[in-house]
């Protein structure tokens, strides 16, 4: 017995979209931006300070973030 005839979308190449996406992703550029990610982000964010109502878990988070900053952006106690 013959096996029936596939439906009509699925004899054909994929979907235009899907290849049209793939071709127009190897046009994408990018550009280079004329400051270090790190001095973007040194500019974005500060020294965060912690409570005595926070909790143990928060304060070494709040730690761990000031000391980033200090390392990549020279933060210091004020």
């Amino acid at each position: 017995m013959p096996m029936p005839p596939l439906p009509q979308p699925m004899r054909r190449a994929p979907p235009l979209a899907i290849v049209l996406c793939a071709i127009l992703t190897g046009c994408s550029t990018t550009t280079a931006s004329s400051v270090p990610t790190d001095r973007v982000a040194c500019g974005a964010f500060r020294p965060i300070y912690w409570s005595g109502r926070d909790t143990p878990a928060t304060v070494a988070q709040v730690k761990e973030h000031n000391a980033a900053g200090k390392a990549l952006c020279g933060w210091e106690r004020r």
